[in-house]
């Protein structure tokens, strides 16, 4: 048989515990309530100052090397955020919404206390013409501007749109090798046949077809000087797809409409 406890005895073992507590409570009681009160003040300033009236974005500021952009475009899209007030704008959704412009390369955003937003542009710069209202950056990046009619002296580039960098690449490659004889390429195409086409400085078209288009161009090269130089004002094209040829295509000046050149 389990003995019964003695309710007696248990409230005299308590009573020492709750007497120290109630010395212990007048001691403690006010900094407690003091850390509430602050904790209730802190929240009370923290959704003060995320309150767009409160905190308000009263100026954007825009800095950075850049010709092609306008500024003010870049000021409406960031005042388009000045709802959400200094402390609470999303910066990265700024920075985003920037870089859409047809111009901006990249952009930073950043708070300058107290109202002010700064945003830092890089431009995007310019090695070539895509079709006709397209341009191409240095990395191969196209981009479409309101207005690419300052660019005609750049060369043209024509291809699929996913293929910028792949296009720019073989611009790059048959130029330099052209150079050797001062040819440069005004026009480059990557037909839909994946076939390359060549317009010189001189207007002569040189067709490549889709593969080695280095070696046929070193064939054109090699013959170039010897035999089709002298007659460069009169060619409209040279078709190098012939694996031990090239036909000639004259233009109207010379009455003739093809012949065939063997080397």
């Amino acid at each position: 048989m389990i003995p019964m406890a003695n309710k007696g005895s248990e409230k005299q073992q308590l009573r020492p515990l709750l007497d120290a507590f109630k010395r212990w409570l007048p001691r403690v009681g006010g900094g407690v309530i003091a850390l509430l009160a602050l904790a209730l003040v802190g929240e009370r300033m923290a959704v003060e100052l995320i309150d767009p009236q409160t905190m308000q974005i009263k100026s954007v500021q825009v800095e950075g090397m850049f010709e092609q952009v306008d500024p003010q475009d870049v000021k409406r899209v960031a005042a388009s955020f000045s709802e959400q007030g200094f402390l609470a704008v999303n910066v990265e959704q700024v920075k985003l919404a920037v870089e859409t412009l047809p111009w901006v390369k990249q952009a930073s955003v950043r708070r300058v206390w107290p109202d002010t937003l700064y945003i830092l542009l890089e431009e995007q710069s310019v090695v070539a013409r895509w079709g006709k209202d397209g341009l191409v950056s240095p990395s191969g990046e196209l981009f479409f501007p309101e207005e690419s009619v300052m660019f005609t002296h750049l060369p043209e580039l024509v291809g699929p749109s996913s293929d910028g960098v792949l296009v720019l690449a073989q611009y790059r490659q048959l130029d330099e090798m052209l150079a050797v004889h001062d040819l440069s390429i005004t026009r480059l195409e990557q037909d839909e046949r994946r076939a390359w086409v060549v317009t010189l400085n001189s207007g002569v078209k040189l067709l490549l077809g889709r593969k080695e288009s280095e070696k046929r161009l070193t064939r054109f090269i090699d013959i170039y000087p010897r035999v089709l130089k002298a007659w460069e004002q009169r060619i409209d094209e040279v078709d190098l797809r012939y694996p031990n040829g090239f036909a000639v295509r004259w233009n109207a000046v010379t009455g003739n409409e093809n012949e065939i050149a063997k080397s």
